[in-house]
């Protein structure tokens, strides 16, 4: 009765794309064109801070996804190295040309986060170390509010000119930029952005304080940029970030228009991630998702602009402040039970795709899972 209803479902471009992309084996999409080692669908693990490493980020790229190693935020000279040159060894079988020319492209991707004040030292300091390890993307986010412009000089700092002999790099090298609006988005493709990443307020950690679900942002952004002027006639392809879990979410982020599917929490749980044990044990048994707000508050973690917030698994400090007990009282009790060592009282950041996640694996394993089961959730919707 409903097989009519369904089948027309293919006339949209972003479900055309998904069974194109699985008609042939052999077909590669505009990401493993921009991304050689990767396999379609691709899968992407985010930049995170005391989380993802240069062993995690490798082992997804392994497995034809396409791992990111967190960057930082600090651009002073005196900031410790990357861990570029542990990835470099771990994917030395891994390293290719990509189709555009670039020669050697390392395939790991580097997360910036920008909105502390030295991020004025980063052409100086970051771009050379980027164009040494040549990786293949760079993500950037969260200038802060009174500083519009920064994403746009980062952006110019990695296209510039070297007098190296890796120069071409610069202008290979794919740029994401994680926004959380498409004002913001239309921003983003305005400097130069390759990529967009539309990330919903499901997604775990810090975001945007005020924004959309992954469901209704990915689809506005990805409309806005393929009938944006802003790109200039370049190539901008659009990721979908904020929970997303499982094969069935890889698969909804492919039909609403984005060209990857990037997870957090998911990765937190693998083998390699640097998490926390008691983080590691709290989204393994967490239902229902996370909830957002005052969890920097307890910490004293007050660094980030309130123009962004975190979304955390719930945990005594909220449920404390739910029950109307003061700020200051909450902070004590924090305070007192991290010092006695009690973790129960600690921030486990995570997306509302945290009651999806019931195993460890590792990573490259966990990759393989989700283009499976995003490739069989498709393949069901094709048949109804």
């Amino acid at each position: 009765m409903n097989f009519l209803r369904f089948r027309a479902l293919p006339s949209t471009p972003a479900i055309r794309r998904c069974f194109a992309t699985m008609a042939s084996s052999t077909a590669r999409t505009r990401m493993q064109r921009w991304f050689p080692t990767t396999s379609s669908p691709l899968i992407v693990s985010a930049p995170m801070d005391f989380v993802t490493n240069a062993t995690l980020a490798s082992e997804v790229s392994k497995a034809g996804g396409l791992g990111f190693i967190q960057g930082g935020r600090d651009f002073t000279p005196a900031a410790p190295p990357s861990e570029l040159g542990q990835a470099r060894n771990l994917l030395s079988g891994l390293k290719t040309s990509s189709s555009n020319g670039s020669k050697d492209a390392l395939p790991v991707g580097v997360g910036f986060v920008a909105y502390a004040p030295s991020v004025s030292h980063f052409a100086e300091t970051a771009v050379p170390v980027l164009e040494s390890y040549r990786p293949a993307a760079v993500w950037l986010f969260a200038p802060a509010p009174d500083q519009p412009g920064t994403i746009g000089d980062m952006i110019r700092a990695l296209r510039s000119s070297s007098s190296s002999s890796t120069g071409e790099w610069n202008y290979q090298v794919k740029i994401a930029v994680q926004v959380g609006s498409v004002a913001a988005a239309r921003e983003a493709v305005e400097y130069g952005a390759d990529i967009v990443v539309a990330q919903g307020v499901d997604a775990g950690g810090h975001q945007w304080a005020r924004g959309a679900s992954v469901v209704s942002l990915v689809p506005e952004i990805a409309d806005m940029v393929s009938s944006s002027t802003a790109s200039n006639g370049r190539e901008v392809a659009v990721w979908a970030a904020g929970g997303l879990a499982e094969g069935r979410g890889v698969a909804a982020s492919l039909v609403l228009g984005a060209e990857a599917a990037v997870l957090g929490t998911k990765f937190m749980v693998s083998a390699e991630a640097d998490t926390q044990e008691f983080k590691r044990k709290a989204i393994l048994s967490t239902s229902d998702g996370g909830m957002n707000t005052l969890h920097d508050h307890v910490q004293g973690n007050m660094s980030w602009p309130d123009l962004y917030d975190g979304r955390a698994v719930v945990h005594p400090c909220y449920q404390d402040h739910e029950a109307g007990v003061s700020l200051e009282e909450n902070v004590a009790k924090f305070k007192t039970a991290k010092d006695a060592g009690d973790t129960s009282r600690m921030v486990t950041w995570s997306g509302t795709g945290v009651g999806l996640i019931k195993e460890s694996l590792p990573a490259g394993e966990m990759v393989k899972q989700l283009r499976e089961g995003a490739t069989q959730a498709l393949q069901l919707k094709s048949v109804l």
